[in-house]
């Protein structure tokens, strides 16, 4: 993130302080909502850039480690140990 991205959510923390030392009660709800907006534009776009990473990432190689879709490991296993002396 920008630091000019950053900056909506800054101005939005700094107005609502200051609202909030007025008391005023309707325009502390104003300002709480305009920084929640604030954060959820933020929000939003950095999840989309989460999603965008995780599909490129998948769109690599097609060998995963033997993990499937579901982040399950899918491996074969032989056990070799004797319990006949035992």
């Amino acid at each position: 993130m920008t630091e000019a991205e950053k900056q909506p959510v800054r101005d939005a923390i700094e107005k609502l302080k200051k609202t909030k030392d007025g008391g005023d009660t309707e325009a502390i709800k104003a300002d709480t909502e305009a920084l929640q907006k604030a954060f959820y534009d933020i929000s939003a776009k950095l999840y989309q850039q989460q999603q965008s990473g995780a599909q490129s990432d998948n769109g690599g190689s097609a060998d995963n480690g033997g993990m499937g879709d579901d982040g399950v490991y899918n491996a074969e296993f032989t056990d070799k140990t004797d319990d006949s002396g035992k």
